[in-house]
């Protein structure tokens, strides 16, 4: 088991030295890398404060504990996703747009939103199996608020029959981990296709994928289908 936080004589809690930065990013940065890798059991201290260059004892003063740690790595990410979410909430009240423009700007957003932390999905997948508090958090956190603030639209798209009918929350699931867990092994696609260094290039390529697997595209309306008509006969001129 791992010792407990001891006190540094001189120094309080929360505070680096008089000329020392602020490592807390960096600890925090280490600290997700670790609990996605490892899980939050296997996780320590030490690693952490290894991976991120700093005295294990900083980690103590920083934050407290490890627990504290991982409350401070969600705290972050939750703030991270606050612009997403927000967006999300605002293409709601977007009435003259079209619903189907709306719904891939959605998952557009949420696809930038995984693509900012390419970690994500392992940190998902690993704190998943371990079950208990540290998933209930992450799930309040992080997947919850992003749950609520897609599914009105997602419901709007249903009744445009713009996305078929189907259970709302499996999609969001099956979606969310199939991208996430995609950026963060995406190493693994070099082994049967096209290399992945192209960041850019994947990104584009993953929205593609979620609009034609994800969207009824007998549903576009007349001017969508007259452009793709533009599009086609302006192929064959060239």
């Amino acid at each position: 088991m791992e010792k407990a936080c001891k006190p540094i004589a001189g120094r309080q809690p929360g505070r680096p030295g008089k000329d020392e930065p602020d490592r807390a990013p960096l600890l925090l940065r280490a600290a997700q890398t670790s609990f996605a890798s490892l899980g939050f059991r296997a996780a320590t201290v030490r690693g952490i404060a290894a991976a991120a260059g700093v005295d294990h004892t900083l980690v103590c003063h920083r934050f407290g504990s490890k627990e504290a740690l991982w409350n401070a790595v969600i705290e972050q990410q939750s703030l991270y996703l606050a612009p997403f979410i927000a967006k999300l909430k605002s293409l709601q009240s977007e009435r003259e747009v079209p619903i189907r423009v709306q719904i891939e700007a959605t998952f557009r957003q949420l696809i930038a939103a995984i693509f900012g932390e390419p970690e994500c999905g392992l940190l998902f997948a690993r704190i998943s199996s371990e079950r208990g508090k540290h998933l209930d958090l992450l799930v309040e956190k992080l997947l919850r608020p992003a749950y609520d603030a897609l599914y009105p639209l997602l419901v709007e798209a249903v009744e445009a029959e713009v996305i078929r009918k189907q259970r709302l929350d499996l999609l969001y699931f099956m979606t969310l981990n199939a991208l996430a867990m995609s950026v963060s092994s995406r190493h693994v696609l070099g082994y049967f296709g096209e290399d992945f260094h192209d960041f850019d290039r994947l990104k584009e390529d993953m929205s593609h994928f979620v609009i034609v697997n994800f969207f009824d595209n007998e549903s576009l309306d007349a001017s969508g289908i007259q452009l793709r008509k533009q599009q086609k006969q302006s192929g064959r001129d060239h």
